[in-house]
């Protein structure tokens, strides 16, 4: 009788990737759509001869862009970094890079061990929106009160139960989450709405940039913020703002 195989040790890499949700249904592999995590993991098949599973640190929506996602998989063979790199990134679409990617320790998880991430929602507010921009901010024509939406924006700081801004079809039951950061500013014509927190639940950044949209046209005062969280209901919030605005940015470990 053979003695067992010793099991395969695994050599986990982690992802910094770049890329345009514009023709992808989100970060999630979905039947007969095309995903970030279905593209990457088609690649990798295709490099190594191995079916594995890309974990982000979060899932992006359809339309969704990212320039900071965080990722890990795992194979069970040795890969020097930049050949891997660079064979992957030679199989991806153009509007899908690697842009770093490293070994670490088997215990590292982009998921669960995402301590902060940074999202940037950005809105261009003149009368003609250049073709070259149109699939990265959302094109706004008319007036906004850019102060009342400043001071808006700033009521969503701290730990708060977000249900007023997550999206109906949320299944999620805890919707406590703890924003660090939440800041609008304007520069010329374009305005870029940052946020920053320990993590954030379906459609509550877009729900917050369409209600910024609201307090801008005077539809809603910036007070109405504070009675939106206090009312934990959807409806009182403004419509999602349309997802090609908005980008994952960065994420800290």
């Amino acid at each position: 009788m053979e003695p067992p195989r010793a099991p395969v040790p695994m050599q986990k890499y982690r992802l910094l990737i770049h890329y345009r949700g514009t023709r992808y249904a989100g970060w999630q592999v979905q039947p007969d759509h095309r995903t970030i995590q279905g593209e990457l993991q088609k690649a990798i098949l295709r490099v190594c001869r191995q079916e594995r599973s890309v974990v982000a640190s979060g899932r992006t929506d359809a339309g969704v862009h990212a320039r900071g996602q965080v990722a890990h998989f795992s194979l069970s063979e040795m890969r020097a970094a930049v050949g891997l790199r660079t064979s992957l990134n030679a199989i991806l679409p153009a509007d899908i890079r690697i842009m770093g990617l490293r070994t670490v320790h088997r215990g590292f998880h982009a998921q669960r061990d995402a301590r902060r991430k940074r999202y940037e929602y950005r809105i261009y507010n003149g009368p003609v929106l250049s073709p070259f921009l149109a699939d990265y901010v959302l094109h706004f024509r008319g007036h906004l009160d850019v102060r009342s939406m400043q001071t808006a924006s700033r009521v969503v700081t701290g730990r708060h139960d977000f249900s007023g801004f997550t999206s109906s079809r949320s299944t999620v039951s805890f919707k406590v989450r703890t924003v660090s950061l939440s800041e609008l500013s304007r520069s010329g014509l374009f305005l870029s709405y940052r946020v920053e927190g320990d993590g954030f639940l379906h459609h509550q950044i877009r729900n917050i940039a369409g209600t910024l949209l609201e307090v801008g046209t005077g539809r809603l005062k910036a007070a109405d913020m504070q009675e939106i969280l206090r009312s934990r209901d959807r409806k009182t919030a403004g419509p999602t703002a349309p997802a090609h605005g908005l980008c994952l940015v960065k994420v800290w470990y």
